[in-house]
């Protein structure tokens, strides 16, 4: 994954070129890692001690994989650092610059594949340092980074480098999810279900309808013009574009120039060949029955249905209604709720008589990449949860037949994977065989005996079956090594059912005793997540363009042969790439492993900037230039820069550091400000008198921040710390009583925030309780006293359907002296437009809805999504008096602009009715835009 920051004023007026890029994942890896380093001639890699063998065997692999990446683009990359982090189990990564770096996320899950995860990995994010360079590459640190990645995001949209970094993934391997049906099955299933939805839609997502994201769309446009107009149309491309990057529609005019066409034009061009291939692939000829569900008019998901012991099914649904759960479906359709899951790397569940086991994807407190997946069991008949496991890396889950013992795939911090088996009761560890060498085992399940196991190997060659005897403990590969993306393999007496795509779909199949291989289902778009239920039957996943639906069969239905694999989209490509010139390995020796000491590289400035903020708001935007400085673990971050504000005339000189290595965040920061103050003075004492002067200001801030995940909840808490020390200067004008220092006042905030995690359609949480309490003072000032303590709370409650939210807001403050009237609570709406006591106390509720999803084109435009509505009521000073101080109506759209994926922007408009006499009028329109990414 490519993460990129774009800011909205660059994407409206180019002319002002405002971009920003960082990196969203801002987490550390633990304080306690120690980090090792190896040295290429392009690539300085990053690894923890305990990864040692496979960073040294990446470190092999890399030079060639860098060829594969940047060969057709005819570009020589400049040196990268690629972090590798063996402690964060979520399989990902990403490139950036600003600082220059790529972090893998290298632990293989238990995610289905058909190669190896690690060097597949490298070579996507490789592509992506090769697209760099090639359109930005001279814009390079200490300064300029920062605006090379903001070019490169103005000019290159995100469905075209992502599509080509899945693209050359694809050609360059065995693998690649180009190769994969399922990779294309949502686009395939919509076309043929009638389904024809726009560029946009595919490109920018959409709340209601299911559409794949930007990554296939790419994919698929990116082979239509290398099918049509070469492996070197990119090079042309970019070789367009590079020089003319201020230039307006400057991608459009490159891809016009090779191709003849516009994007769009591709766009449809590319469905519309798809959609005559696809259409003559389909074959009908299939006995499965699909099992009713409650009708939706969303998208909903099935998943993995088992059968309980009274007929009904058991199911993990998925929807962008609500977050995810395990439901029972009786035999009449109805559906009733079991238990919410948490965050899963991998959907899944495994269940033996009453209770249900899955694994669940938790982190650090402190350090967010240091993640672990633990292991769950649900009673069904008590509604008794228990985490049998704590920071510990296993997958996949399975109950024994008929000892309570569940089985699951470990992953060590080596990266090595065995099969453990831990009690049922309580999570202790009873026994453990390691892998073959070189071996990911996935998705284990027993016999009915328990005395083997079939799990899935992934390796250097691809993927196969593999049985575990546990008498003897010796592995037996099943099926020959090949590239299939193979899924949940289970026994059915001597023979084994799994899912795998021999000829081009996804579809169920058996091998029985003899190692033949029979073909059990023929669906249209793909069978997935295959069981057995006690009448023989075959229970299974059958994939609609609204999801994942549950269909059965009689398991006695086999289809002796195996068709031919339907030819791949990409095959044209393939070809192409195949005759070409192969690519030999460079002859370079990576350097000794050596320590890596993060205290000796905390330095590494790297771009210039023109917002203190990094564009996180536009609030209060004041134009600067900043030098920024950010070292590759993510733990250190400097800033050095001048402001101009105009509205006053006066500049400010700060510099500031953040350290972020170990549990508490420090943050110290100078600066020195020219400002503007109001006096009274004159003869009658009313006279208001502005005045300059300048001052110096150190502050200091100490934070504890801790978030956790726990079931379908997220925990945040944590205590902040800070002072700072304030010595003014060259007063304009004489003052008396005005204090030229402020030593060293303290504030103090604790807070816990705990919310329900949100389904994709939810505005807010379903749930959720968030306490901050606040205290400030002055200890060590003789001629400045006062305080001030507050409380804010914010509670949220489900509205009245689905996916609305109430929301309930109370606060409430004591000041004294120097903080009378300085308010740290929120304030109603309307403020400022009636003459306000002092506020002590303010209340809001608000009810929030969607009121619909057009996914609306504008053409290239904007895109707008969602609609939102605004129902609310803000009191103050309740102790006085009940009635609302303001309340009003509001409308909000979300949407996107240019096709850009990030960012996702609301804008909101809103009428306030004041309730004070004092108003000189009781309507106040307002208007706010926001965005996030």
């Amino acid at each position: 994954m490519l993460v990129i920051k774009i800011i909205l004023s660059s994407i409206l007026f180019i002319s002002s070129c405002h971009l920003s890029a960082q990196i969203i994942d801002n987490d550390q890896a633990s304080s306690s890692i120690k980090w090792r380093q190896i040295q290429l001639e392009k690539f300085t890699l990053l690894y923890p001690q305990t990864f040692e063998n496979t960073a040294q065997k990446l470190a092999s692999q890399l030079p060639l994989l860098q060829v594969k990446s940047s060969r057709d683009l005819s570009v020589i990359p400049h040196r990268t650092t690629l972090v590798l982090q063996g402690n964060h189990l979520s399989q990902n990564g990403y490139v950036q610059l600003a600082p220059r770096k790529s972090e893998l996320f290298p632990i293989p899950s238990s995610t289905a594949d058909n190669q190896e995860w690690l060097p597949n990995l490298a070579l996507h994010e490789l592509r992506h340092i090769a697209q760099f360079d090639k359109l930005t590459g001279k814009l390079r640190g200490p300064f300029f980074e920062q605006l090379g990645l903001a070019l490169y995001a103005l000019n290159l949209p995100a469905w075209y480098f992502e599509g080509d970094a899945v693209q050359i993934e694809t050609i360059h391997s065995a693998g690649g999810r180009g190769r994969l049906p399922s990779w294309d099955m949502p686009v395939r299933a919509n076309m043929l279900s009638g389904k024809h939805y726009g560029f946009n839609k595919y490109v920018l997502g959409s709340f209601k309808d299911n559409v794949p994201s930007y990554y296939t769309i790419g994919f698929l446009m990116n082979t239509y013009m290398t099918n049509h107009f070469g492996l070197d149309s990119h090079e042309k491309i970019m070789n367009g574009m590079r020089g003319k990057l201020l230039r307006p529609f400057n991608f459009q005019k490159a891809v016009r120039h090779v191709s003849g066409m516009k994007p769009a034009w591709i766009f449809r061009e590319t469905l519309s060949e798809l959609h005559e291939k696809w259409n003559s692939e389909i074959d009908t000829n299939s006995i499965h029955q699909e099992i009713k569900t409650p009708e939706s008019r969303y998208p909903s998901d099935y998943l993995l249905p088992q059968q309980l012991s009274d007929q009904r099914i058991v199911a993990l649904k998925t929807s962008p209604r609500t977050v995810n759960e395990i439901v029972v479906i009786d035999t009449s359709g109805n559906e009733s709720s079991v238990v919410k899951t948490g965050l899963q790397i991998t959907p899944y569940f495994h269940h033996r008589d009453q209770y249900i086991t899955w694994d669940e994807y938790r982190k650090d407190a402190r350090f967010g990449k240091q993640t672990y997946n633990v292991i769950n069991v649900y009673n069904m008949e008590t509604g008794k949860l228990k985490t049998l496991t704590k920071k510990s890396r296993y997958y996949s889950p399975v109950f024994h037949p008929t000892h309570d013992q569940i089985a699951v795939v470990e992953v060590n911090e080596a990266g090595e994977s065995r099969i453990a088996f831990i009690n049922a009761e309580n999570g202790k560890l009873m026994d453990s065989v390691a892998a073959p060498q070189h071996i990911h085992l996935q998705q284990p399940k027993f016999n009915d005996a328990g005395d083997k196991i079939v799990a899935i190997a992934v390796g250097p060659e691809g993927t196969c079956l593999i049985e575990l005897h546990l008498r003897d403990r010796k592995y037996v590969f099943l099926t020959p090594w090949d590239s299939q993306q193979l899924e949940r393999p289970f026994y059915n007496g001597n023979s084994v059912i799994f899912k795998a795509h021999y000829d081009g779909i996804d579809n169920i199949y058996q091998r029985d005793e003899h190692g033949r291989l029979f073909k059990l289902t023929n669906v249209a778009f793909g069978a997935f997540n295959p069981s057995r239920t006690a009448d023989h039957q075959l229970l299974f996943n059958d994939y609609h363009y609204n999801g994942y639906k549950l269909a059965r069969q009689p398991l006695a239905h086999l289809q002796d042969t195996i068709a031919h694999a339907r030819p791949l989209y990409i095959l044209p490509t393939l070809t192409a790439a195949d005759n070409q010139h192969t690519a030999h390995e460079p002859q370079y020796i990576p350097s000794a492993p050596a320590a890596y000491r993060p205290t000796a590289n905390m330095i590494n400035f790297h771009s210039l900037s023109i917002s203190s903020t990094n564009f996180e708001s536009f609030d209060n935007y004041v134009p600067g230039i900043f030098w920024l400085s950010n070292d590759v673990l993510n733990t250190t971050e400097i800033k050095v820069g001048y402001e101009f504000d105009p509205d006053i005339s006066k500049s400010t000189y700060s510099a500031g550091i953040s350290y972020k290595r170990y549990l508490p965040v420090f943050t110290v920061r100078y600066a020195n400000r020219g400002l503007v103050g109001n006096a009274i003075g004159g003869g009658d004492g009313r006279q208001v008198v502005m005045f300059d002067y300048r001052d110096h200001l150190t502050t200091i801030d100490v934070s504890l921040p801790f978030s956790i995940y726990r079931q379908n909840y997220v925990y945040s808490y944590g205590l902040n710390f800070g002072t700072s020390y304030t010595k003014r200067y060259d007063v304009s004008i004489p003052l008396k009583n005005f204090n030229e220092s402020i030593a060293f006042p303290l504030n103090y905030q604790i807070y816990l925030n705990r919310n329900s995690m949100r389904g994709k359609m939810d505005i807010a949480p379903k749930w959720g309780q968030n306490i901050s309490v606040t205290y400030r003072h002055l200890p060590f000032e003789k001629q400045l006293s006062g305080q001030i303590l507050s409380l804010r709370t914010n509670f949220y409650i489900p509205g009245l359907l689905l996916n609305h939210s109430l929301q309930l807001r109370f606060a409430v403050q004591k000041g004294t002296g120097r903080y009378d009237g300085v308010y740290d609570i929120p304030m109603v709406s309307g403020w400022g437009h009636f003459i306000s006591p002092i506020v002590t106390n303010t209340a809001l509720a608000s009810y929030r809805l969607p009121l619909f999803y057009p996914d609306w084109s504008i053409g290239s435009l904007a895109y707008i999504k969602r609609f939102q509505g605004l129902l609310f009521s803000d009191f103050q000073n309740l102790h006085q008096a009940i009635a609302p101080k303001s309340f009003g109506i509001g409308i909000s759209a979300d949407f996107n602009v240019f096709r850009y994926v990030l960012p996702d922007i609301n804008v909101a408009t809103k009428l306030t009715y004041v309730n004070d006499m004092s108003a000189p009028r009781t309507i106040v329109p307002s208007f706010s835009l926001s965005y996030s990414y």
